[in-house]
């Protein structure tokens, strides 16, 4: 008789999903020559192919190396840990039949070593960008409230995606499919300004676009972001949260006899 797992998270488990995060990192790279360069390996391949194709169509933008890059450090983010949350009541369907552990444990690890993988990158990318004409400004401090706002959005769509994972396993491939369309939907290799006006409301659809936009006015512009921005992106991160709790919520009950 298996016992059901609780919903509610309490400090033990807060420890139980530090260490998922820090089991999350090192099995990610256990085994592989280049470790933790893997993390950093994508965008930089993407950022040599968008210097090729897209440099000389956009000569408006002074710095476009800064750019694209600022960009694709997050959408990697997003799209990584996306698929990794995704997938995470699945994978660990046997620890959860088997144990009294809160679903949202091994999500929130996933989450948190995302984090910790981020965070590590942001030394490099650093140095990477330094070596573009970006320099460090006060207001490039602002990128923490930023990502934690992105992060409570990446939380919320990656649960919903789970809980729905459990029930319709194509889920997983739904989502694999629909990520190159919506790397190419939010202005990254792009300047925001190519998109047609009457179709700008179609953009402000995309939370990743407000996000997005939101990192480069900081780290790209260096200035203080607007207000709308703000409400934005807070209204954007809320509405994934909340929607990704409902779903885990509404869906929870049937997890055990659906992995």
């Amino acid at each position: 008789m298996t016992t059901a797992p609780s919903n509610r998270l309490q400090t033990a488990h807060w420890t139980l999903i530090r260490d998922l995060a820090w089991k999350n990192i090192r099995l990610r790279y256990r085994g592989s020559l280049l470790g933790f360069l893997w993390a950093l390996l994508s965008p930089l391949l993407f950022l040599l192919i968008f210097l090729f194709v897209f440099r000389r169509a956009f000569p408006a933008i002074p710095n476009y190396p800064v750019f694209a890059l600022t960009g694709l450090i997050f959408w990697t983010f997003f799209a990584t840990v996306s698929g990794h949350i995704l997938g995470s009541l699945v994978e660990n369907a046997g620890v959860l039949k088997s144990m009294a552990v809160p679903p949202l444990a091994f999500p929130l690890g996933h989450l948190l070593a995302g984090l910790l993988n981020l965070l590590l990158s942001f030394l490099p990318f650093g140095f990477i960008l330094f070596n573009f004409g970006w320099r460090p400004q006060p207001v490039h401090l602002l990128v923490v409230p930023i990502t934690l706002l992105l992060s409570m959005f990446l939380f919320g769509v990656g649960l919903g995606l789970c809980a729905l994972n459990v029930y319709f396993r194509d889920i997983g491939l739904l989502w694999s499919t629909l990520l190159p369309a919506l790397f190419y939907l939010t202005p990254i290799a792009y300047p925001p300004s190519l998109l047609p006006t009457e179709l700008a409301w179609v953009a402000a659809l995309n939370p990743l676009y407000h996000f997005i936009g939101l990192v480069r006015t900081v780290l790209v512009d260096g200035l203080l972001p607007g207000w709308d921005q703000w409400v934005s992106a807070t209204w954007c991160a809320a509405l994934g949260l909340v929607s990704g709790l409902l779903i885990h919520q509404w869906l929870r009950r049937g997890y055990v006899a659906n992995y």
